[in-house]
């Protein structure tokens, strides 16, 4: 039986699934030269083409420091292009470049391969842990506000 606090078990899991998601998916990064936090953000603007910082930011759930760095070494790489708006020299829209795509799509596909034992799971046991990871991220936040 474990006598630990029930916070500290559902963190300690919740650490060490984010570790082997971050192991598995690391290598796969590793042999096509980019960090997983790299590959994130291509994902993220494969989904959602012609955004800004700020927005790829909030769909990263990351700091827009952190991917303003990102975004600077996946520019420097040549798989992101940076656009200044007409209407708004300030203004700046980031989209994948040809490489950035063909890169997210190789790795998609190797990563999802990879991934592929999840599929085991029963449609039953997806929605259960789903619906417990919703609900834990609905009490955190809504904890915040205290």
């Amino acid at each position: 039986m474990d006598d630990r606090n029930p916070i500290v078990r559902i963190g300690d899991s919740l650490r060490e699934l984010n570790r082997v998601f971050f192991h598995v998916t690391r290598r796969d990064c590793e042999e096509f030269g980019i960090t997983p936090i790299q590959f994130l953000a291509l994902r993220v603007l494969k989904q959602y083409p012609r955004i800004g910082l700020n927005e790829l930011s909030e769909l990263m759930h990351s700091g827009a420091s952190t991917v303003s760095g990102v975004v600077d070494r996946l520019v420097q790489a040549g798989f992101i292009e940076r656009e200044r708006l007409e209407k708004d020299r300030r203004a700046v829209e980031l989209n994948l470049s040809s490489a950035g795509n063909e890169m997210v799509e190789q790795m998609n596909d190797r990563i999802l391969d990879r991934l592929s034992p999840l599929l085991t799971l029963s449609e039953e046991d997806i929605g259960h842990l789903l619906r417990v990871q919703g609900k834990i991220i609905d009490l955190l936040q809504n904890g915040e506000d205290k």
